[in-house]
């Protein structure tokens, strides 16, 4: 297990999580609204193994990450109008601790495979595909997320190295050439790009845990911190939203803060419900918002060592911050999250 990052390297020695979770698998349940939990909706080891495309080529995925589950490492699929029906389908091929996912505009999905290897990757997957079109490696320590932009430059977050000094390497595209390297001046663990193609880098500052952002522009290697001081504490995911706003995830805070204007406080604060929201993505018309919780401990996940919901994947209404369906399952650790059709950008 790695010591950084929020993977299956999160906050290691740190409230948040522990070590492995010694359950058993439970089948997956879905709940909707707030603590009511229905009878189990059928194992996840039973699964359909590929998507009917003349059915659903122009109906909308969530993507999730896991690996604590029955059949190993794999990323889970489900229909975001439909988030009962469990899991549709999987992509097992190539994946491996699946930290962090991205889907482009085409439908492309991108995952970061940390793989406690130190020599990590990520894998591409065509729409619809179940095995890896390519493969991203070269000094890639620990895989934290991914994000690929409109010009197919393709960015991973790399949170290990000495003194907490992390890095983010810039991979040109159509190659796995890495053209350069990123130092935002911590670890960072998350990625995301606006609508000007300008690239967000989520990072923490150790040993205390606080989080920063910087902005970079195309091809740049400085950027600007966004984030006032002692506001974000073992930052997860970043994401920004069609009006520029800049949601962060603030892992130990249990909240999604919404930063509408540099280095000032947030102007809203989402609760998920959540002890340790870690990931998150936002639908294209960003009507939603999809948040886990991953959670390692050394007791049951449902014992509440983890706190509120851990090993979750939440879905709110983005407006008023609403729990609409809740995703769990004592026996998975999910982790990256990622929609298809992806945000307009």
């Amino acid at each position: 297990m790695k010591g950084l990052g929020f993977g299956r390297c999160a906050l290691t020695g740190c409230v948040a999580t522990v070590m492995l979770v010694g359950c058993g698998v439970l089948p997956l349940s879905l709940s909707k609204g707030q603590d009511d939990m229905p009878p189990p909706m059928g194992a996840l080891g039973a699964m359909p193994q590929s998507l009917a495309k003349s059915t659903h080529e122009n109906a909308s995925y969530l993507y999730v990450g896991t690996d604590e589950i029955p059949g190993g490492q794999r990323v889970l699929i489900f229909l975001r109008d439909d988030l009962s029906k469990g899991v549709v389908d999987s992509i097992r091929d190539g994946v491996s601790e699946p930290a962090g996912l991205f889907v482009d505009s085409a439908g492309t999905l991108y995952v970061a495979d940390d793989d406690s290897s130190l020599n990590d990757r990520v894998t591409v997957y065509a729409k619809g595909g179940h095995k890896p079109i390519r493969v991203i490696r070269g000094g890639i320590e620990c895989a934290a997320d991914v994000v690929a932009g409109s010009d197919g430059i393709i960015y991973v977050a790399d949170p290990c190295g000495t003194n907490g000094q992390g890095r983010v390497h810039v991979f040109g595209p159509a190659s796995s050439k890495q053209v350069r390297l990123l130092y935002p001046g911590g670890a960072p663990n998350s990625v995301t790009l606006d609508a000007q193609n300008r690239l967000y880098v989520g990072y923490t500052v150790w040993p205390h845990f606080e989080g920063q952002v910087k902005r970079y522009r195309p091809g740049t290697t400085e950027g600007e911190k966004l984030l006032p001081k002692k506001t974000v504490f073992a930052i997860g995911g970043i994401q920004v939203d069609k009006q520029g706003a800049l949601l962060v995830a603030s892992t130990l805070n249990g909240t999604i803060d919404v930063f509408t204007g540099i280095r000032k406080p947030p102007s809203r604060i989402i609760k998920t419900g959540q002890s340790y929201p870690s990931r998150f993505v936002l639908d294209r018309r960003e009507n939603r918002i999809y948040v886990s919780s991953p959670f390692v401990g050394s007791f049951r996940a449902d014992s509440g060592s983890g706190g509120k919901r851990p090993n979750t994947v939440v879905e709110l209404d983005y407006p008023s911050g609403k729990r609409l369906f809740t995703l769990r399952d004592s026996g998975w650790f999910p982790t990256g999250v990622a929609v298809s059709p992806s945000a307009p950008f």
